[in-house]
């Protein structure tokens, strides 16, 4: 779906690179720190580097023509903030005559206007070191809203539609009503004596629970969507079930829509939407794509 209007596709690893690799032509990028530089060549990915060891494996492995310099400008998770580093790698870079696809950095606060114009003052400062001008990659969806110089950037949760007023999210978890039982006052639903029933009525299960990645402690903390209307989930959420109280108007088989916005599911939990969408990544159920 993408393929037509990105220019590079960015992976953590050299292993979802070479999955995404069966999908594209274009550049893939990895961002996170490479193990086997062999993968890379194989399957023509680019990749991250932070110091002169990088480097110089990377050369053996004759894929030095496939480096992206990252610098930690603030961070303090990947990229080097040594000076002495962009020394040496400047060194290397000429005497091997490798020119640079980019020099790149990730901002950790984009929030924060002044601690990221601190960052980026770091980051012309380090990059200064080397002579060479390639492109300048940015990461995060929000560098847009900043004046700064740059020729790429790796979007970040604003691709999949969160953290930007000009977004929708485009991911939504749907289950169905699979059974609907009455349950009489003073009866449990679910583990533990989590939820007793205070008035007699109905109840349905719906089969998608935490082994799909509906976090178990959303319980009772959520509501779904059935033939739109909101139904509040009751009980422990179970490993591939959860319950809901329903009335008359709900059958068996209807569809429920138990997540489309990850962050109105992610307050409820005192988490991230990012926390929320990835734990859906071990969903069991089948994958629908609309464009």
């Amino acid at each position: 779906m993408l393929s037509d209007k990105v220019d590079y596709f960015g992976v953590v690893s050299e292993n979802e690179g070479k999955q995404v690799r069966r999908w594209t032509n274009k550049p893939i990028l990895v961002c996170g720190r490479v193990q086997n530089f062999r993968v890379c060549k194989m399957n023509n990915l680019e990749f991250m580097i932070e110091n002169e060891t990088d480097l110089q494996r990377a050369i053996v492995c004759d894929v030095g023509d496939k480096c992206h310099l990252k610098i930690d400008s603030g961070m303090n998770r990947f990229g080097t903030k040594s000076e002495l580093q962009m020394i040496l790698i400047e060194k290397m870079l000429k005497e091997n005559k490798i020119k640079l696809k980019s020099i790149a950095t990730h901002f950790h606060c984009l929030e924060d206007g002044q601690e990221t114009l601190k960052n980026y003052d770091t980051f012309l400062r380090l990059k200064k070191y080397i002579s060479q001008q390639p492109a300048i990659c940015f990461g995060g969806s929000n560098v847009i809203d900043y004046p700064f110089d740059y020729d790429m950037i790796r979007v970040g949760i604003g691709l999949y539609g969160y953290e930007r007023k000009d977004v929708k999210p485009i991911m939504k978890i749907e289950s169905y009503i699979a059974k609907s039982f009455y349950a009489k006052s003073g009866e449990s639903i679910g583990y533990g004596n989590n939820y007793v029933v205070k008035k007699s009525g109905l109840y349905a299960v719906v089969p998608i629970g935490y082994g799909d990645g509906l976090f178990r402690n959303l319980s009772g903390k959520f509501c779904v969507e059935i033939n739109g209307r909101k139904f509040h989930s009751v009980g422990k959420i179970c490993m591939d079930a959860f319950f809901v109280k329903i009335d008359n108007s709900v059958k068996v088989g209807d569809k429920v829509v138990v997540m489309q916005n990850a962050e109105q599911m992610a307050k409820s939990v005192n988490t991230i939407s990012y926390e929320i969408l990835t734990n859906f990544s071990k969903c069991r159920a089948k994958t629908k794509i609309q464009q």
